[in-house]
């Protein structure tokens, strides 16, 4: 059975309905849409902000606005730049991890999603919820590298609408830098019977960042 494309299955019929404005916009604008800053000043932009920013949710929940421009910012720079995915398997992400340079990464083509093999390492959105298996990582970078975003996608499967999400933004070096603090063993499960299964576990946005490099370096990056 393929594999689900997190795009296609959930942010798709979004891309088809706005996206095309926002680039309209940004090129009578003059702004480049891999700054995550005249991204969001775009009034399409502002306006799709606005859609989701009820006064319930704001104040339910306040970091949604900012969760959303990060969701649609990630979606846009990979529909905008071809939608680069690039699937790996668990024996090129184990040899990166036994030889994962200390440089900073370069994100492919500005923008791609790094797809894992199926229910190879597990995380939570947060302490409170279920570990979900991690389909991929979005990654993003800004212009010149300066900054980079990478958007886990959890929990994808066909019975659910979407997908669960953990977004962290980083500069380069943190990537890189982020092995110093990595668990002994990287990614060690936390999930009962894990070591058997021959799962990882992701614990921390440091983590995180920490398999996005290593992703990078096993699509030879």
């Amino acid at each position: 059975m393929s594999r689900i494309d997190p795009f296609a299955y959930a942010l798709a019929e979004l891309a088809e309905q706005r996206f095309p404005a926002i680039r309209e916009e940004s090129v009578a604008a003059a702004k480049n849409m891999a700054d995550r800053g005249q991204f969001a000043s775009l009034p399409t932009v502002q306006r799709m902000l606005l859609d989701v920013e009820t006064p319930q949710l704001v104040e339910e929940h306040p970091e949604a606005a900012e969760e959303y421009l990060n969701t649609l910012y990630v979606a846009y720079r990979y529909w905008d730049t071809g939608r680069h995915l690039v699937s790996l398997d668990r024996g090129a992400l184990e040899a990166a991890l036994e030889d994962e340079p200390e440089d900073p990464p370069t994100v492919p083509h500005g923008a791609c999603y790094v797809q894992l093999p199926e229910r190879w390492c597990w995380a939570q959105v947060a302490p409170d919820e279920p570990h979900e298996p991690l389909d991929g990582l979005f990654i993003v970078a800004a212009p010149g590298h300066r900054e980079i975003t990478v958007l886990a996608v959890l929990g994808l499967r066909a019975d659910r609408p979407g997908f669960s999400e953990v977004t962290v933004v980083a500069v380069p070096r943190d990537l890189a830098a982020a092995r110093a603090e990595a668990r002994t063993p990287p990614f060690a499960p936390v999930i009962a019977g894990g070591d058997a299964a021959g799962i990882r576990s992701l614990v921390s946005t440091g983590e995180l960042l920490h398999l996005a490099h290593v992703a990078l370096h096993a699509s030879g990056t």
